[in-house]
């Protein structure tokens, strides 16, 4: 067997340890040690801000079993009964995410394979930053503490399972290595070595969170005309130009499904709606930048993260936080450009430093992306302070960059090869910074035992349904919701997955995208029943007219009905109404309830 070349065996001695490191990192911050907890998800339902983690698992769910295949028309059978759930409308941001969120469920399960996904995306930013790190002639030690501060970054904590595609940022280093080769005096030449690689890194970001897709290309083309602007090279301009190409060509790829299929059916404009005020609430704020999660080791922090919560207007995601190390290459960086410009050195300031400039322009609050939004429509970009992980990526590959050079200048006398132990105990002390200020404390025990018993609950009032249930058989969800993105009043946007979760042949009528006409029957049934009520405040009920749910219940059964599940969070007497008036049309079988008391499920048969 052929031996690797001593270099890369070195870097090995690297690479390995940071994996290993951010591997336990992540299991330190989500309390995961053994095989039973592994199976169990780090979040569920518990909190209703991060419940989107429901809509990841059923997707894992779809693919797993056949429901839905990335790349192609995804028309899910188990839901959107009576017919087939539709997920064509929707712009497809994570095909290739879907890949393998496809093969982790089949071989794990969905939630095993949830903890899987996120921590692939953990270990592969940590991977690409230290090998980014490396070709940018960053020391070991400095492209490994980099590599250890971007691999468990707050930002892929904070966006972990709920928002798994944006999580996966691994490829966020990357960019740098374009976009530097972009600014050099001669451009990336055409047909070089470079051109293949910075054209394969713009179609692997094309495949992936179209954010990220966003950044690459505006930067790019940026750079790309400035450079073009100085020296007048085009064919350096086409190059540049064809990895913007290439992450089009990505994105094309991954929105193929969702084109034809509007095509073949017609537009949908009803699937995507987003309100202009999304883009001031989440857009990137230079102020939390410095404010850390409220899940921070540290009480302090931890507190004060509280009390701005409380009060702040606008909140982001809670992920902008740069951490201590972040921080401070960022005001680092500053403070070299302060000083250069002070000095009249316009053109010593750091590229990055006009890259982070742009980042603020555009996607802070109120910035151009804003602006731009105002007079368009096209509210798309609307997480502006997603691109903090931008940011730290690029104040930390400079940072490596400068520690190395003052290390090189320090150690001109010293032998070759070795490194002056100052500088091993200060990259050290950075590891253990990082460590310490950017895992979050673990989860309680009360907050474990509560995601278990909740898991335990809805798994047991799914296998309650299906025993007393034929196979194939149609479930009428109430409260009526819509798909994707539309919360009511008590219950989260996806929360309607639960059940289909752990379901083997039952079909459910929620899930289908919203906006086509073949939807709207669901709310019309669902006002029938409630045409005529009132509430009775005494009785803390609504008074549901049995005439008029009788119809509502016929026309159920007409469509192929055999139930009526009702998340009693969706109504303001917790569904205590509606359950009487089906219990005083006959319907007298005793209803299934969930061990937590917010599902039940009343069968339509006497």
């Amino acid at each position: 067997m052929q031996r690797l070349p001593r270099p890369w065996v070195s870097e090995c001695w690297f690479i390995g340890p940071l994996l290993c490191l951010t591997l336990l990192a992540w299991c330190a911050a989500n309390a995961k040690w053994t095989a039973a907890s592994w199976g169990e998800p780090a979040s569920y339902i518990e909190d209703p801000e991060k419940s989107d983690v429901v809509i990841t698992l059923a997707a894992m769910k779809a693919y797993s079993v056949g429901d839905a295949t990335p790349f192609i028309w995804k028309t899910v059978r188990h839901l959107g009964a009576p017919y087939e759930a539709s997920w064509n409308d929707w712009p497809s941001l994570d095909e290739v995410h879907g890949v393998v969120q496809l093969v982790l469920a089949r071989l794990c399960g969905a939630f095993a394979g949830l903890n899987t996904l996120i921590v692939l995306g953990h270990l592969l930013a940590a991977g690409a930053m230290y090998a980014v790190a490396r070709l940018s002639g960053a020391d070991r030690i400095w492209a490994f503490t980099a590599g250890l501060a971007f691999g468990v970054a707050p930002f892929l904590f904070a966006q972990s399972a709920h928002h798994s595609t944006v999580e996966w940022a691994w490829h966020v280093p990357l960019f740098t290595l374009v976009w530097r080769w972009v600014a050099v005096d001669g451009g990336i030449n055409p047909w070089s070595s470079r051109f293949w690689w910075a054209v394969a890194i713009g179609l692997t970001t094309g495949l992936q969170c179209v954010y990220y897709t966003n950044i690459l290309c505006q930067l790019t083309l940026v750079t790309a005309l400035l450079h073009y602007w100085r020296h007048r090279s085009f064919p350096a301009l086409c190059s540049a130009l064809a990895v913007i190409a290439a992450a089009a060509v990505g994105f094309c790829v991954s929105n193929l499904d969702t084109w034809t299929f509007k095509l073949v059916y017609g537009p949908n404009e009803g699937a995507l709606v987003r309100e202009y005020k999304w883009l001031e609430i989440y857009g990137l704020k230079i102020k939390d930048l410095f404010i850390a999660p409220v899940t921070h080791r540290w009480d302090t922090f931890a507190t004060f993260a509280k009390a701005h919560r409380q009060v702040a207007p606008l909140l982001d995601e809670g992920a902008s936080y740069q951490g201590i190390v972040g921080l401070a290459c960022l005001l680092w960086l500053v403070s070299t450009v302060v000083k250069d410009m002070l000095k009249g050195r316009e053109k010593d300031v750091p590229m990055e430093a006009w890259q982070i400039l742009w980042i603020v322009l555009v996607f802070t609050t109120g910035g151009l992306n804003a602006l731009f939004a105002a007079t368009t429509g096209f509210t798309m970009f609307r997480g502006g302070c997603r691109y903090s992980i931008v940011i730290l990526a690029l104040t930390l590959l400079w940072a490596a960059r400068r520690l190395t050079a003052i290390q090189a200048e320090g150690e001109r006398s010293r032998p070759a090869g070795a490194t002056d132990w100052r500088w091993l105990a200060a990259a050290g002390m950075g590891c253990l910074v990082v460590l310490w200020d950017q895992i979050p404390r673990p989860p309680s025990d009360e907050h474990t035992a509560t995601i278990a018993r909740l898991v335990a609950a809805d798994r047991e009032f799914t296998e309650k349904m299906e025993s007393a249930l034929p196979d194939g058989a149609m479930v009428f969800q109430m409260p009526v919701m819509e798909f994707p993105e539309s919360p009511i009043p008590g219950v989260p946007p996806y929360d309607h997955f639960r059940p289909y979760l752990y379901s083997k042949n039952l079909r459910y009528s929620f899930g289908s995208m919203k906006g086509r006409e073949r939807e709207k029957w669901q709310p019309v049934v669902q006002g029938k029943f409630f045409e005529g009520a009132a509430l009775d405040q005494q009785a803390g009920k609504i008074r549901v007219n049995e005439a008029n749910a009788r119809v509502a219940v016929d026309e159920l059964k007409r469509l192929g009905f055999s139930a009526i599940y009702i998340n009693r969070n969706g109504f303001p007497d917790r569904g205590k109404g509606l359950e009487e008036a089906l219990l005083d049309l006959g319907y007298t079988k005793p209803p299934i309830r969930n061990a937590t008391g917010d599902l039940a499920c009343i069968m339509l048969e006497k």
